[in-house]
């Protein structure tokens, strides 16, 4: 069974995984800002981020593992749909189509920078072009979001493994925990990017 948290480094020598992190970075800028404000041609980005990550490696089933944090999001956008149209208020299939494209292509950049830039490159990066402590906090929030899908992938394991069944009463169980974990993950690495100076 695959473990792997979701925005974890995946080992690889394709040319994205040799690009400087710094390019890298730039291009999730660039691309985000493509995305929210060139919004009509997100299906395109969209199409061109599958097929990059196919020919770096990352298998069809890989990339849709990898949108599945935006699921909830996307059907409670449908659920509300189909509820304004049942109250007859103005709502445009379209926009919600693109809406959730934006959605997925935002989560596609971020998977392919995540993927293939180790823990290491996301600390150095910013030190090369910030001043330490402005790098210190980027750095901290870089490493936070992939840190977080770990704490909530092993947490998910741990459930299914004592036979916990799907569920709220699995989210609400696991809430104050993931929390606790999250947060003293984070203060050790604060501690850690700290004890640099």
């Amino acid at each position: 069974m695959d473990i792997r948290p979701l925005f974890s480094y995946r080992r690889g020598t394709s040319f994205l995984h040799r690009m400087p992190p710094l390019l890298k970075l730039l291009f999730l800028f660039g691309f985000t800002a493509l995305i929210f404000f060139f919004p009509n041609y997100v299906h395109f980005y969209s199409v061109f981020f599958i097929l990059l990550a196919r020919f770096i490696g990352f298998s069809f089933l890989d990339q849709l593992r990898d949108l599945k944090p935006i699921l909830p999001y996307c059907l409670l956008l449908l659920s509300l749909h189909i509820f304004s149209f049942f109250i007859k208020t103005e709502s445009n299939i379209k926009d919600l189509l693109l809406l959730v494209l934006k959605l997925v292509g935002l989560m596609q950049i971020s998977s392919l920078f995540f993927n293939t830039t180790s823990s290491l490159q996301l600390k150095e990066t910013p030190e090369k072009i910030l001043p330490f402590k402005a790098a210190a906090l980027f750095s901290l929030f870089l490493f936070f979001i992939p840190l977080l899908f770990s704490v909530w992938t092993k947490l998910d394991y741990a459930w299914k493994a004592r036979g916990g069944k799907k569920g709220f009463f699995k989210f609400f169980k696991l809430l104050p925990i993931f929390i606790s974990e999250a947060m003293y993950k984070g203060k050790k690495l604060m501690y850690g990017l700290k004890n640099r100076t």
